[in-house]
């Protein structure tokens, strides 16, 4: 007996459809995310409830907007948890991202270009939670 080909047309749709999905909870999640602007600090906390990475870890996700150029630098503090600092462009594309040491995750940037860009605070520990500092500057 031969094998039966599956319908090209069907793979297609079951290609788009994930993809479709990942753009919708990607916008979902760019949507949902807490301003900073340059020169603020704030004070934040990783708990229940908060958006969960695919890991299973807590995430807290902040926006900002910059300038082609600028320089700017980053600090997350926490003595609760291992803190893990992710800076991406409009798009949600990774660009940086640092574990840190002894409770202090930092990034330093020069902006590729003018926009938003989004600051995703983390644990390195999929169980890590707790209070921290986000202090965004410019440099």
């Amino acid at each position: 007996m031969g094998r039966v080909a599956p319908d090209d047309r069907s793979h297609r749709r079951r290609w788009i459809a994930v993809f479709g999905f990942a753009v919708v909870a990607l916008a979902a999640d760019v949507r949902a995310q807490t301003p900073i602007h340059i020169g603020q600090t704030v004070e934040g906390a990783l708990e229940e409830g908060d958006r969960k990475m695919a890991d299973g870890s807590y995430y807290d996700l902040y926006v900002f907007r910059g300038n082609r150029g600028q320089r700017i630098v980053i600090h997350l503090r926490s003595r609760e948890f291992h803190p893990y600092l992710t800076l991406m462009d409009e798009n949600g594309v990774e660009m940086l991202s640092d574990s840190g040491e002894h409770g202090h995750a930092q990034l330093r940037c020069t902006l590729p270009r003018s926009g938003r860009y989004f600051v995703r605070v983390n644990s390195v520990r999929r169980e890590g939670r707790g209070r921290y500092q986000l202090q965004l500057l410019e440099r």
